[in-house]
């Protein structure tokens, strides 16, 4: 479900990443602070939380309840950090029904009052045509899909597991409220487990993730797939710059920077980002690719350059 090439590249990065493991202290709480904070603020925001990026950081590191925001609204930034350190306990273990039922009560605690059991009650998902299972349906639903992951570990890419298994959650939508934030958790499990840092779907990408969700819910999760992969992508950027590891230190190019740099037009480096043909990242609405991954495509789909710059003449002349 994974461009063969995209699927290279990412392993390429990990094992980059895994060979300057174990990463430094500083660099680790570093990485951690950021993620936390901005898991937090991205994943709620996505579920209408209207708590800003700074506000969220204000609740996180003081504590404070800031004024004209509702007490869920706070309750559900303080609940995160306690979700996030318990997948990371839980990554090492099978994934069951108590602990989901438990990761699901840290997160929702003063938020819904059926925390931690399975919804009671029929639910519809805003913006989609798909039905829910009725409650007395869910236990055997979620015995079965928490089967489906552990048989799937050997079988799927990790990528390709985070995020049908996210999608399939949410098909069951197994609790009252909560759900869209239970299945990102639960992504960034898989993703842990498999030696993956966690990713962040982030608020600006809203709109695209849930069309890929309506597409896998019609049968097809490929959009999907390559939507989790361009996090991983993300994440695995974040750390390499972190790190400074050897050739994943330049800094990221604009697409007209790096149209400049290579014998590309913008709108075509735009569709090859969009494709996840080269490795670029989103930040905000733009993409944004680093010189040694715009070096790398040049050099193995242009040794002589004259095939792509004749490629971008005939793009200016449209």
């Amino acid at each position: 479900m994974i461009d063969e090439v995209v699927a290279e590249r990412l392993l390429r990065k990990k094992m980059t990443l895994d060979r300057n493991r174990p990463l430094a202290l500083e660099v680790l709480v570093k990485l951690r602070h950021q993620f936390e904070v901005e898991y937090t603020y991205h994943s709620n925001a996505i579920e209408g939380n209207t708590l800003s990026l700074r506000e969220t950081q204000l609740v996180l590191e003081e504590g404070i309840t800031v004024g004209g925001k509702t007490l869920r609204e706070i309750q559900e930034a303080r609940n995160h950090p306690r979700a996030i350190a318990y997948v990371e306990e839980i990554s090492k273990k099978t994934l069951n029904e108590t602990r989901l039922l438990g990761l699901h009560s840290l997160l929702m605690q003063d938020v819904d009052e059926q925390r931690g059991r399975y919804r009671t009650g029929e639910v519809r998902i805003t913006g989609s045509k798909h039905i829910p299972p009725p409650p007395y349906e869910l236990k055997p639903s979620m015995d079965g899909l928490l089967k489906w992951l552990e048989a799937n570990e050997e079988e799927l890419r990790p990528i390709e597991l985070a995020a049908v298994f996210q999608h399939r959650f949410l098909f069951i939508h197994p609790f009252h409220d909560g759900n869209g934030r239970m299945a990102r958790l639960l992504t960034n499990f898989v993703l842990i487990r498999n030696g993956y840092p966690a990713i962040v779907l982030q608020r600006q990408e809203r709109g695209q993730y849930y069309w890929c969700l309506s597409r896998a819910d019609k049968g097809d999760c490929r959009p999907f797939v390559r939507f989790v992969a361009h996090a991983v992508e993300r994440a695995l950027d974040m750390y390499l710059r972190a790190i400074g590891s050897v050739g994943d230190q330049s800094p990221y190019l604009t697409l007209r920077e790096a149209s400049k740099e290579s014998p590309y037009s913008p709108e075509y480096l735009s569709l090859l980002s969009r494709k996840g043909v080269i490795g670029a990242v989103k930040e905000g609405r733009n993409w944004k690719v680093s010189r040694a991954e715009l070096r790398n495509y040049v050099s193995a789909h242009s040794p002589d350059g004259k095939g792509a710059r004749n490629r971008r003449h005939r793009q200016n002349d449209r």
